[in-house]
Parts: C-alpha cells; sequence; structure tokens
C-alpha cells in the first residue's frame, strides 16, 4: 500500500500544535511528537480517538456540566497522559489523534 502525504504550512501545524498543547500540556518539542504520529498506523490513531470519546461520555456523567473548567481540563490532560502511555508515545501525539488534518492512513509533513 502507497503511504500518502499531508502537506502543511507551519502556520497551520503550528495552530493544531498549539489548540492540541492546550489539552495535553506536554513539553515534548512539536517535531518529536509529530514524528510519533506519524508512526502510528491508521487502526491505532482510529482506536486512540475512541477511546477519547468514551473518557469524554464517562466525564460527562461524572463532571457536572456547571463545574469549574479546571476541572474539566485536569480531566482531559490525565486521559490524555494514560492514553499515551498505552501507546509508548507523547500524550501531545495521542491528542494530535483528535482532530488530525488528515485521514487516518495519512502522514503529515509540514512545509
Amino acid at each position: 500500500m502507497k503511504n500518502r502525504i499531508v502537506f502543511l504550512s507551519k502556520a497551520n501545524a503550528e495552530k493544531w500544535f498549539a489548540i492540541a498543547n492546550a489539552f495535553s500540556k506536554s513539553l515534548c518539542p512539536f517535531s518529536t511528537a509529530l514524528q510519533q504520529f506519524n508512526s502510528l498506523n491508521a487502526a491505532d490513531r482510529k482506536r486512540i480517538k475512541r477511546l477519547f470519546e468514551e473518557c469524554d461520555s464517562n466525564r460527562r456523567k461524572k463532571i457536572p456540566e456547571k463545574e469549574n473548567e479546571d476541572a474539566w481540563f485536569l480531566a482531559v490532560m490525565v486521559d490524555a497522559h494514560i492514553i499515551a502511555t498505552e501507546y509508548n508515545i507523547d500524550p501531545l501525539a495521542a491528542v494530535l489523534c483528535l482532530n488530525a488534518p488528515c485521514k487516518c492512513g495519512e502522514r503529515i509533513i509540514v512545509k
């Protein structure tokens, strides 16, 4: 099967990374997180996304809507770290799987 590649501009990549890092609170360099993201296969990316969706549904049940936003962000960050540990990647790479600007089987290169 042929590897498909999506090219991102630096500006779009920085936005994508910044939004993902707001949730993961990672100190990992973006180049390392992108390399880890690209090393994941399509099935792993789908599983990571599904795990985040399951955690989100549990979070919606357990954290009241009027609860402090800090509790919500903290729960997302903890979930990202737990999921990332399962795949031996950085939490930023795991969060990048949520709203990737490519399909599951594609790799990203920043130009």
